[in-house]
């Protein structure tokens, strides 16, 4: 689903939310302890001239197609962002202070450092489960990350749009959630993206019948390694 949101805390609550209704309808296995399921944190400055004026446009355009194709598989957390009704926009108050503040709040829960154009981070959502299977304690788990970079993989046409970039983050998680329900990771995500990724790269060496540039393999893979951003308490 997709999520505006002006805090951490205030994200926490609405994917807890989204999660405990979820599992109204798809119950948890009985030897379930923690849900876990991955979510994009989405930073897009709704403030910015071009390139990134073009990105907040098919946010705009897109939040609700996306609310609809993510649905259970990948959540996605658009800090600084609003939503009334149908209207959806970026909170400009205070020269874009919420989102600066929503960057503060995460990076100080992680080793993540915002890059000042548009990023994506993929990160695990974490629910304990309590006796009578009741849900409590969410958080965002930064010990398996996936760090996107998305206008440097667009100028380096690694994707071709903001659009294609999530459907294909979506995709790979209703795989991830088809086989392990609850239970899904980034890292499974990582997997699937390798797989898909890894095989076109590896076809495309293959097609010209010189098998020189394998570095072409590396850097179509590199931006969906995972790390651990997690800090050391």
């Amino acid at each position: 689903m997709s999520y505006a949101t002006n805090s951490v805390s205030d994200a926490i609550e609405q994917i807890g939310d989204g999660i405990k209704w979820r599992c109204q309808n798809d119950p948890l296995p009985p030897e379930a302890v923690v849900v876990r399921t991955p979510v994009a944190l989405m930073f897009v400055r709704g403030d910015r001239a071009e390139p990134g004026a073009a990105l907040a446009k098919q946010v705009v355009a897109s939040f609700g197609y996306w609310n609809i194709e993510s649905s259970k598989y990948l959540d996605l957390v658009f800090f600084g962002w609003f939503k009334e009704g149908d209207e959806v926009g970026f909170q400009k108050k205070d020269n874009g202070r919420i989102f600066l503040d929503c960057v503060k709040q995460v990076e100080d829960l992680s080793k993540w450092h915002y890059s000042g154009e548009t990023d994506i981070l993929l990160v695990d959502f974490e629910m304990d489960v309590k006796a009578g299977g009741e849900l409590e304690n969410g958080r965002f788990s930064f010990k398996n990350c996936i760090y996107l970079p998305v206008e440097a993989m667009l100028a380096e046409k690694r994707v071709r749009s903001l659009d294609a970039l999530v459907h294909e983050l979506v995709e790979a998680g209703k795989k991830v959630f088809e086989a392990s329900q609850f239970e899904g990771s980034v890292f499974e995500i990582s997997d699937r993206i390798a797989w898909i990724r890894g095989k076109k790269a590896l076809w495309d060496q293959l097609k010209k019948l010189f098998l020189r540039d394998w570095a072409k393999v590396y850097d179509e893979l590199r931006p969906f390694a995972v790390c651990d951003l997690s800090v050391v308490v």
